[in-house]
């Protein structure tokens, strides 16, 4: 099961669909809630422990994506003490980040309640020591990259508005940027081109490849079978959110259905 706010989980399931294709998946998401980087804390914990609860009444689960880095910050914990299943949420690469900057200056671009958790703050306090974290929230960019996901194309602006003032070389700005979205994805070619000789760290990345390596070494299924049955799920079926029925089966949900809560 993979689960996020939005359709930015879409990114996880296409990638992992591709490498283990014979086997069934949820995807849910959730309309009514999206998006979660803005909303009470409270409101997305309740939220998603109602949500997944009910998913995993439906059938037998396997494993439960995360596909959400405020999600996983806030439930991930939580959800592990509630839940007898593996569970596996995508968290800021900050680790990374650190491994791979030259002058220790580090951009975290993420939501806001992930930028202004306790989890990256504490990640945070414990680097002051030695690099500097520049944390840009940003909402517009996950509205944004919902739009291209329902098959809208955008320019570049926003995205050059946010680093206006970056300077290729300069040692006063990050030289490594961390998506913290699931949706910033799909802005990294264009973060190439705006911001050049800049390292671009897409967390989404390094959470697909533990994925993959931990259902191959722990889950059981048919390499041979040719038959799968990919259902999507949604709190509400809205007027637009009918109209994303004709996307989700493109990539391939044979059907979208009502998650109660």
């Amino acid at each position: 099961m993979i689960f996020d706010s939005g359709l930015g989980g879409l990114l996880f399931y296409n990638q992992i669909k591709r490498i283990i294709p014979y086997s069934n998946y949820f995807y849910v998401f959730d309309n009514i809630g999206f998006p979660y980087g803005n909303k009470d804390k409270n409101y997305i914990i309740n939220r998603i422990i109602k949500i997944i609860n009910n998913i995993c009444k439906l059938s037998k689960i396997d494993l439960i994506i995360i596909a959400c880095n405020t999600a996983s910050i806030l439930t991930l914990s939580k959800l592990r003490n509630l839940l007898n299943y593996p569970i596996i949420g995508v968290l800021p690469a900050i680790q990374m980040a650190t491994k791979l900057t030259k002058n220790n200056h580090i951009c975290l671009l993420a939501t806001n309640n992930t930028i202004y958790s306790t989890y990256i703050g504490n990640i945070i306090n414990k680097l002051s020591y030695k690099y500097k974290i520049t944390l840009i929230p940003s909402m517009q960019l996950v509205y944004l990259a919902e739009k291209i996901l329902q098959g809208y194309y955008l320019l570049n602006l926003p995205l050059y508005k946010i680093f206006t003032t970056w300077k290729n070389n300069s040692k006063e700005t990050p030289d490594t940027i961390i998506l913290g979205c699931t949706h910033f994805s799909l802005f990294t070619l264009n973060l190439l081109h705006i911001l050049k000789k800049k390292i671009i760290i897409d967390s989404n990345i390094i959470t697909i490849n533990f994925i993959l390596n931990f259902i191959k070494k722990n889950i059981n299924y048919n390499q041979n079978s040719k038959f799968t049955c990919d259902k999507a799920y949604c709190v509400s079926l809205t007027k637009k959110t009918k109209n994303l029925s004709i996307i989700l089966q493109h990539y391939g949900f044979e059907s979208l259905n009502i998650i109660n809560i």
